[in-house]
């Protein structure tokens, strides 16, 4: 009896986004900024004249550049000089890649083992595409994987690091960089309300730093409840084809589990989502044609 095919089975171009904005190694960090601010990706590779990958680049690179560049009550025109270095002062070197001839499997394994979010994949040398977490979760979300129907109380976090709404930003930043934390779960009282997750701060600081540095407005103190994108809940008997297609569909790497009228919430993400994939695959290996019995 067929109980599930393996999406990972698939040729690696299921996957690729083909044909990725990538920045050259001459732009500098006020520009990278400005694109940070007004597009929301998270990841560029760098690339020479020829087009071949010389680095990486990510918003947390971008973010901590800009931090250390960041001088408090300088002038418009000081900041922007201090943030006119280029990428290559910054960005990461010695970037690993796939061949287009790879398979998922090993690109899912790649990201998993280095603790990434994307992998660029390469075609004679070249750029040619970028295979990112988002992609395999969104396969694995309309697939019929055999971990789909796992319940999502078997895998989330049931003692996440907790925040009050009210914990100014600062705090919070503090928080995420000395215990190394990749979310919080937002609470008021005894009640949950959402997930911040490290990108979700990420994103929130690059703002403030683009607002001042292009509009020359001095950003908003803000607090935790100001961060949440999302008050989306799963309860610990959805499964996680159902959690990974809620991340996909709302754009989200973490949810909150178990809301009100629960004595155990928590946080399920999507890192341990294809944490789950990559250790089953790697245990059970299917057939030829991808194919579990």
């Amino acid at each position: 009896m067929i109980v599930s095919q393996s999406f990972l089975s698939r040729g690696l171009d299921t996957l690729i986004t083909f044909n990725p904005i990538s920045v050259h190694e001459n732009v500098q960090l006020d520009e990278l900024l400005e694109r940070l601010y007004s597009t929301g990706f998270h990841h560029w590779p760098v690339v020479d004249d020829q087009n071949h990958i010389v680095g990486m680049i990510s918003d947390q690179d971008i973010v901590r550049a800009a931090t250390e560049r960041y001088i408090a009550h300088a002038s418009l025109e000081q900041c922007r000089l201090n943030y006119q270095v280029p990428v290559t002062s910054f960005m990461k070197r010695n970037v690993q890649t796939i061949d287009e001839s790879g398979s998922p499997r090993d690109a899912l394994s790649q990201i998993i083992e280095r603790g990434v979010h994307c992998l660029p994949v390469t075609k004679q040398g070249t750029l040619w595409g970028m295979v990112t977490t988002t992609d395999f979760v969104r396969e694995f979300a309309y697939s019929s994987h055999v971990i789909g129907e796992i319940e999502v109380g078997q895998a989330y976090d049931s003692e996440p690091e907790l925040v009050e709404t009210d914990t100014p930003i600062d705090e919070v930043r503090k928080l995420f960089i000395e215990s190394t934390l990749s979310y919080v779960l937002v609470v008021q009282g005894d009640c949950p309300l959402g997930v911040i997750t490290a990108r979700d701060l990420r994103r929130h600081c690059c703002r403030q730093m683009a607002r001042s540095l292009f509009d020359g407005q001095i950003g908003e103190t803000s607090q935790a409840i100001d961060l949440l994108k999302t008050t989306s809940c799963l309860q610990r008997d959805s499964n996680l084809g159902y959690a990974a297609t809620m991340m996909y569909e709302q754009q989200l790497n973490a949810i909150m589990v178990c809301p009100r009228g629960e004595d155990k919430f928590g946080v399920i993400t999507e890192a341990e989502i294809l944490r789950r994939i990559c250790e089953v695959e790697s245990v059970e290996q299917p057939d030829a044609a991808g194919t579990y019995y």
